[in-house]
């Protein structure tokens, strides 16, 4: 018999790592008074089950950003913490006419491997039927979970609403999808996410690692931190396309096969994919 549940891994104390079959990764903070679950999750099972058994103290539901591959399971509790710049994928006017279009996260993800290592099916994947009350995350924003403050970073690229959380206990910097080794910028310019980084940046002297949403990726049950250097890499090269200097190549993406090139740079460990027309938007302060 497969594995049949999620893989769990304690990263640090009171900190676990919620392993979803290879599809996405959950973090669930863990402090005297409160805690905190960052993402929800594919939808392949029911996260709120796990979370809530590792923590006995009342906590909060952080989602990084709108995509399918992290929202699974928000139908699960009746609030849930969003930036409002991604809002619009998961508001109640927006919610149904997004569903199938969301949907398609968990199926693309699970096809890299997911179904090899784990024993799962596809007609296991569900799709919320209903949008939790959202609340407004903010850049800076403050989690005071009892000798334990946890701060939201906002970093759009991914997504306009993007963001990540810097854990200073742990000297942890969870990432979700906005500074990883495979970073799609689609949502705005190279230039707004340079800047979101740069800002990650300023504040490393708070964490040793960094934990994306995608650890134990596929048919990997290796559940780790990204290799250090990743965050330069990723400046280094937005600051090669916007300067010319970056080696801009075109491929097929792996992930949506049959569907139009993608534009890359790659470099180091670390690739990332971006709208070549939208490397500083009209009006936009270039980063320093």
């Amino acid at each position: 018999m497969g594995i049949k549940k999620p893989i769990v891994c304690e990263i640090a104390k009171d900190t676990f790592a919620i392993n979803e079959f290879g599809m996405a990764a959950c973090f669930l903070l863990i402090g005297k008074e409160k805690g905190l679950l960052f993402d929800a999750g594919c939808g392949m099972y029911n996260i709120r089950e796990i979370a809530d058994e590792l923590c006995k103290v009342p906590y909060e539901v952080v989602i990084s950003h709108s995509h399918g591959d992290h929202v699974g399971s928000i139908d699960k509790w009746d609030k849930v913490w969003l930036h409002p710049t991604d809002w619009d994928a998961l508001s109640p006017d927006k919610y149904l006419a997004n569903k199938e279009k969301l949907k398609s996260y968990p199926v693309m993800m699970a096809g890299f491997g997911s179904f090899d290592a784990y024993d799962i099916s596809p007609d296991q994947i569900t799709f919320p039927e209903k949008c939790p009350e959202l609340l407004p995350l903010e850049d800076g924003q403050i989690f005071d979970l009892g000798g334990r403050n946890v701060e939201v970073v906002h970093t759009p690229g991914h997504t306009p609403g993007e963001v990540g959380l810097i854990d200073p206990t742990t000297r942890i910097y969870f990432s979700g999808d906005g500074c990883n080794i495979n970073l799609g910028i689609r949502s705005t310019s190279i230039n707004t996410a340079l800047k979101g980084l740069l800002k990650v940046k300023s504040k490393e002297s708070q964490f040793d690692r960094n934990f994306n949403s995608h650890i134990g990726y596929g048919s990997s049950t290796i559940n780790r931190s990204l290799p250090e250097g990743v965050l330069d890499e990723c400046i280094y090269i937005m600051r090669g396309i916007i300067n010319g200097t970056a080696d801009v190549q075109n491929r097929t993406s792996p992930f949506r096969p049959g569907s139009d090139p993608i534009t890359f740079v790659q470099y180091g460990n670390v690739l990332i994919s971006f709208d070549p027309d939208r490397i500083i938007d009209e009006g936009e302060t270039p980063a320093e």
